[in-house]
């Protein structure tokens, strides 16, 4: 071949690179890409039909981060902007890039406070397993409710007769709860919740408290339950038996507070700092009258699950709280602690194991330690927990400057039909169980083990200088779970306390002589009682 041909190839050669090329810049060139807002916000607005136009080919819609991009063949050109209940916009674009549109209302509709709407949203009802839940299409805007009713029943036998008293125990029903809640998450992030429960013939706020919530992680604030105790912090619809053991109610309560929380595949953490609890009359008239300080407590829980498979989990987790006295109720003494617990039944509302009110106290310490392991429809679960408070050893005789206390469960639960155990490692719990056929119910049988003891001994001493009171309690439980919603339980359990266990002294618990001498054999003493109880349960 010539080398002028070799030229007129390189040439041409050229030329074609020339030309794809410029096609190429030309056709990135002429890409306009933006965002939608709504006019004074940053929240994007997805769903946007974007168009240039005269030209409904060209036609493109935002997505969930308001975010467009389309192609034209020349500039300048008009894009249209439309979307539901907003005014159709249309901008002129001069070249390409990235913009950013503001859409505003078609009509300027006011709130109640005289100020004209910017954001409006469509919600699409629906029930979500028997929960009433409104969302929008894009997910980011979400109120539902979490309402429920517990109707109890329960009856009470055996021979607890002491010196004449006859300590009976008032067979009954009531409502155990009855529980309005709705919770929220709105603009993508932000969620709340406001809970109150109306059992028991009172009302009582709960859960009230902001959250942000992060992809693996949330910050909340407001009045809500310390984390402590994995059964603690099992919310009540999804515990196996009727009430928690003795042992948990060692756990904080509700109260004012911050607090984080971040979890992974295997890890969970969660820690916050509280107060008391939601703001009353007594504690508004103890800070004018007094200067009382509300107090305040840190509480913090860590859960590892080393063995996490789809229908298998081994979870162990260490949950601890250091708290100083807080404001206590009218009449009660101020620097004090308390424990004080019903036998886990609240239809009777007799506590026998009670410390009454440990006053010149400093400070106290729960630590607590947890193990669980679940395959498939079988689970067992243990809990250790143990309280020390210090007191003031300048106003207390000697020997009684500490208290101890401490107690343990162990539970088996077997679902015989129909459903396996479901692990959420979000909150590091087992929550509602896993149908394997909703049309079909599900049963489960379980046992439990609980032992509390609240008494504090002197070295060398037979009678506690701290009498609260030491008792087991053995459960045998059924349920039937007739759907997500609906769930029936009945226990049976045997309660056995010690002679201190006496309710504060209110009641008889060990035979004495004339003399006044306790003649009741070891292991003979104590009110000890049956308890076969039911619930029936609706959540919605």
């Amino acid at each position: 071949m010539k080398k002028s041909s070799y030229s007129s190839l390189l040439l041409i050669g050229m030329l074609l690179t020339f030309f794809i090329s410029n096609q190429v810049f030309s056709q990135e060139s002429n890409v306009i890409t933006g965002k939608v807002f709504p006019v004074g916000m940053r929240t994007p607005m997805r769903g946007v039909t974007v168009q240039i136009e005269g030209i409904p080919s060209s036609k493109v819609v935002t997505d969930g981060d308001g975010f467009f991009s389309l192609k034209t063949k020349s500039f300048p050109t008009t894009l249209v902007f439309t979307y539901n209940k907003y005014k159709s916009q249309a901008v002129v674009v001069k070249k390409a890039g990235d913009i950013t549109v503001y859409m505003a209302p078609a009509s300027a509709e006011k709130n109640d406070y005289g100020q004209e709407v910017g954001m409006r949203v469509s919600l699409n009802p629906e029930s979500r397993d028997g929960i009433l839940m409104l969302s929008s299409s894009d997910k980011r805007f979400k109120y539902w409710f979490d309402n429920r009713v517990y109707f109890d029943g329960a009856f009470y036998f055996g021979d607890n007769t002491y010196q004449g008293q006859d300590n009976k125990i008032g067979n009954g029903v009531n409502i155990r709860r009855m529980r309005f809640a709705m919770k929220t998450i709105i603009w993508g992030h932000w969620g709340g919740e406001i809970d109150f429960d109306f059992g028991n013939n009172a009302v009582d706020i709960k859960d009230a408290y902001i959250r942000y919530l992060g992809k693996n992680w949330q910050l909340k604030a407001g009045n809500f339950r310390e984390p402590m105790s994995i059964e603690t912090m099992t919310t009540s619809r999804y515990i196996t038996f009727l009430e928690r053991p003795y042992a948990t109610e060692q756990s904080p309560s509700r109260h004012m507070g911050i607090d984080y929380k971040m979890f992974f595949n295997h890890l969970f953490f969660e820690g916050g700092v509280f107060s008391s609890v939601i703001a009353n009359d007594l504690i508004r008239d103890q800070n004018k009258k007094q200067g009382t300080n509300a107090g305040w407590s840190v509480t913090g829980r860590i859960a590892w699950a080393p063995i996490k498979k789809d229908k298998m989990v081994l979870h162990f987790g260490l949950s601890g709280s250091y708290r100083v006295p807080k404001i206590p109720e009218l009449g009660d003494p101020v620097n004090s602690f308390r424990y004080g617990e019903n036998a886990e039944t609240e239809i009777n509302r007799k506590k026998y194991i009670d410390t009454d009110w440990i006053e010149n106290s400093k400070n106290k310490t729960i630590l607590g330690l947890e193990a669980a392991y679940a395959v498939n429809n079988f689970r067992i679960q243990g809990e250790y927990i143990t309280t020390t408070i210090h007191r003031d050893a300048d106003k207390v005789p000697a020997g009684e400057d500490v208290a101890k206390l401490g107690g343990f469960y162990v539970m088996g639960a077997w679902l015989i039909n129909n459903a396996d155990y479901y692990y959420n490692m979000a909150d590091a719990e087992f929550s509602q169980i896993d149908f394997r056929n909703i049309n079909k119910g599900a049963m489960e049988v379980a046992l439990r083990y609980s032992y509390m003891d609240a008494n504090s001994f002197k070295d060398g001493e037979l009678k506690p200088w701290l009498p609260g009171g030491s008792g087991e309690v053995f459960t045998a439980g059924f349920s039937y779970y007739f759907n997500y919603n609906v769930k029936f339980m009945i226990n049976y359990s045997y309660a056995n306390h010690d002679r201190w266990a006496d309710g504060k002294g209110k009641y008889k618990t060990f035979d004495v002589d004339a003399d006044g001498n306790d003649i009741t054999p070891t292991g003979k003493g104590g009110i000890d009682f049956s308890t076969l109880q039911a619930r029936l349960l609706i959540a919605f």
